[in-house]
């Protein structure tokens, strides 16, 4: 309980809460609802359902033809000719299960990827909130300090004009607050560049930065069983590798079985001076010039390539968990010490009890700008830790592949 009202009343001493405010829960909503990337992902989804009912019809249409001709007889007169004929290619092998099951594979890839692109779009709007979040609460405390050092140099050249201060004195000021409004200008570009990021990443513009609003981060908070086992379990890529993985071995065996040419069954009728003709026939190719040999043997490799790919990726995912393990775990570490040293309101007390000693006339300018300096930089070092805590958090939901984990260990 001590943790969590620590916790919110830093966040509100840096900035007030506005019970508007939208909410990092709705954003990873919005940007995983309404995105452009998720719309193209839902197309493609569409293109391999369709793609999928084209393999799973038939190969071949039946083919009718019809021919006429007229014909002057050796032994005098005409003969009014005609032949229909109808004919049907046949897939053997085991062809067309096995397009329809290469396609099916397909769908189940490509609709991972969506369910991988809609994971992703939280995780980034995630990030791009809890950028955008502390760019401004940065900018904010170093506006302050530029308008605190500004109104300190215009009283010290005032100072000046009237032989109360000397040129040193006010050359310092000077410095101090061209050094301030320097670090706010960078500030600000900052702020901008995690506008535009927060905004591209919800497809939409988002709401005034000033509103965000974040709860409060329990340090002793865990993923439950094993890590690996889970991220592999839940990331949708892997889904996306195995169908793939199944669509190769799909289409190996298709590339073999292309091998075995098809046949075309056909039946004519027809009548032929005068006579009546009827015709059965079996078409069969014979792969003298094309055997496929290539096409088979391009269709082993990828899926040689597809599996050895799925090796590597499992043994990339167990670097990436462990990594995202001790990331998080030295992350909530140092945010704790944050929280026990008290160090942020101690830093704001510091600039406040040197704004009114240097106006009471007990601090000197130069003891002014070190403090106000060594308190501000205090407040950006807790900010920054606060920042890099968020950012391992959702790293570690992004490698575990649960987004909700962002908001399951925290307080509102």
């Amino acid at each position: 309980m001590r943790t969590h009202v620590f916790i919110i009343g830093m966040l509100l001493c840096i900035h007030p809460l506005n019970i508007q405010a939208e909410s990092l829960a709705s954003a990873m909503a919005r940007a995983a609802s309404q995105h452009p990337r998720l719309q193209m992902a839902e197309q493609s989804v569409e293109v391999a359902k369709e793609q999928l009912h084209e393999q799973g019809a038939y190969a071949y249409n039946p083919e009718l033809s019809l021919e006429s001709q007229r014909r002057r007889l050796n032994g005098g007169g005409t003969s009014n000719d005609y032949y229909i004929t109808l004919s049907q290619g046949i897939e053997i092998a085991g062809k067309r299960g096995l397009r329809e099951q290469a396609a099916k594979a397909a769908l189940d890839a490509i609709s991972a990827r969506r369910d991988a692109t809609q994971q992703q779009l939280r995780i980034e709007a995630a990030r791009a909130y809890v950028d955008l979040f502390f760019a401004r609460r940065i900018y904010d405390l170093r506006r302050q300090q530029s308008e605190m050092l500004r109104s300190v140099s215009d009283a010290v050249a005032r100072q000046l004009e009237l032989g109360q201060s000397s040129q040193l004195q006010a050359n310092l000021a000077q410095s101090a607050f061209a050094a301030a409004f320097n670090a706010a200008t960078a500030a600000e570009r900052r702020l901008n560049r995690s506008r535009q990021a927060y905004s591209l990443v919800l497809g939409a513009a988002g709401e005034n930065e000033a509103s965000l609003t974040l709860p409060a981060l329990l340090p002793d908070w865990r993923p439950a069983g094993d890590a690996y086992a889970l991220a592999l379990k839940s990331r949708p890529e892997f889904a996306a590798l195995q169908a793939q993985l199944v669509q190769s071995d799909a289409r190996a065996e298709l590339a073999g079985a292309e091998r075995i040419p098809d046949i075309t069954l056909s039946a004519m009728t027809g009548r032929e001076a005068g006579d009546r003709l009827i015709k059965l026939g079996v078409t069969i190719p014979v792969p003298l010039l094309n055997s496929h040999q290539g096409a088979y043997r391009a269709a082993v490799v990828e899926k040689e390539r597809v599996s050895t790919g799925m090796a590597w990726s499992k043994q990339q995912l167990r670097y990436e968990v462990q990594n995202a393990l001790d990331n998080h775990r030295d992350a909530m570490q140092a945010l704790s010490d944050l929280m026990n040293s008290r160090m942020p309101q101690r830093a704001r007390d510091t600039v406040a009890l040197a704004r009114r000693a240097y106006d009471a006339g007990e601090l000197d300018l130069e003891a002014l700008v070190i403090h106000s300096k060594q308190g501000l930089e205090a407040q950006i070092t807790a900010l920054d830790i606060m920042q890099q805590a968020w950012l391992a958090r959702i790293r570690l939901a992004e490698v575990l592949g649960h987004p909700e984990y962002i908001l399951q260990g925290t307080k509102p």
